[in-house]
């Protein structure tokens, strides 16, 4: 959106009524000009209507779907940064919305207000999310919205997979794009900045949640299983177990058994610190490995 298209908007919300004169004099443009503006903002689906007649001019249908929060000021203020933030975060799968929400927001509340929020843009400063491309998040979210299966081409250390997922969620967790999605071989977990391609099938969709996620995890009898990672092994990692920032996670004592073979299969990049039986594990792979090899 134009800034001159967020002024008029703003003009129109506070106002009942104006005239395109009294708006292309408010913007400094000419009466042809505003008179475009109005129609592209219509057209884009802003709810502008005229009224004809020596009182009528322009103005906004009420939206009845975002009614007025009710909020202190420092409740206020606060959520204007937050959004201000929001809409540093690249790829969200909502599209061109979160360029201007804080803003939107900003120019809705009293003008004492507005005021003091502008004074404070510049004194706060969250750290700027440096993540990497991820295009593809709003073609993951139309997958879950149409509530089917689909299959991603994934770029891995050994090359690129194509994967049947049936997709539970996006998650935006230390600066990255992460997809949270059901497969042949339990949950797994995928950076989106390296899905190269999502295609829609005909299959439907468990449609489970996050909530119902961590519940299925849950399951049965738990152990807890912690790792050292290098660089290296929290990329090889990926598709087995979700990243964190303690290296340690809560896996059903069934699960040990494959887990352990997936991580036999990543070498001294990840090194299992516990539980100790699937640290006896991964030894007995070994041996067995060696064994194979004895003459």
């Amino acid at each position: 959106m134009k800034s001159r298209h967020l002024k008029v908007m703003r003009l129109l919300n506070r106002q009942q009524l104006l005239t395109a004169r009294e708006l292309a004099d408010a913007c400094g443009v000419s009466l042809r000009t505003i008179q475009r503006d109005l129609l592209e903002l219509e057209a884009n689906g802003y709810p502008i209507y005229s009224e004809r007649g020596a009182t009528g001019g322009y103005r906004v249908l009420p939206n009845r779907l975002l009614p007025p929060l009710a909020l202190r000021e420092q409740e206020a203020i606060t959520l204007f940064l937050m959004l201000d933030w929001v809409g540093q975060i690249p790829d969200l799968p909502f599209g061109a919305l979160r360029g201007n929400l804080a803003e939107w927001y900003l120019h809705e509340l009293p003008s004492d207000l507005e005021a003091k929020m502008d004074r404070l843009k510049g004194r706060v400063r969250f750290a700027r999310p440096d993540t990497p491309p991820s295009p593809l998040t709003r073609d993951l979210l139309r997958l879950m919205e149409a509530e089917v299966k689909g299959e991603i081409t994934y770029e891995t250390t050994s090359g690129r997979r194509t994967i049947l997922i049936d997709p539970i969620g996006l998650t935006f967790d230390r600066n990255r794009w992460y997809l949270l999605a059901q497969t042949d071989r339990g949950l797994r977990q995928y950076r989106v900045d390296r899905v190269e391609q999502v295609q829609q099938t005909t299959l439907p969709s468990d449609r489970m949640t996050f909530e119902e996620a961590d519940q299925h995890g849950q399951a049965g009898e738990q152990v807890t299983v912690r790792l050292e990672l290098t660089t290296l092994g929290e990329r090889l990692l990926e598709g087995i177990l979700p990243l964190n920032e303690q290296r340690t996670w809560s896996v059903s004592v069934a699960e040990l058994p494959f887990l352990g073979r997936q991580l036999f299969g990543l070498g001294r990049e990840v090194k299992v610190l516990e539980p100790t039986s699937l640290i006896d594990d991964l030894q007995n792979q070994a041996h067995a490995l060696l064994a194979a090899y004895d003459d």
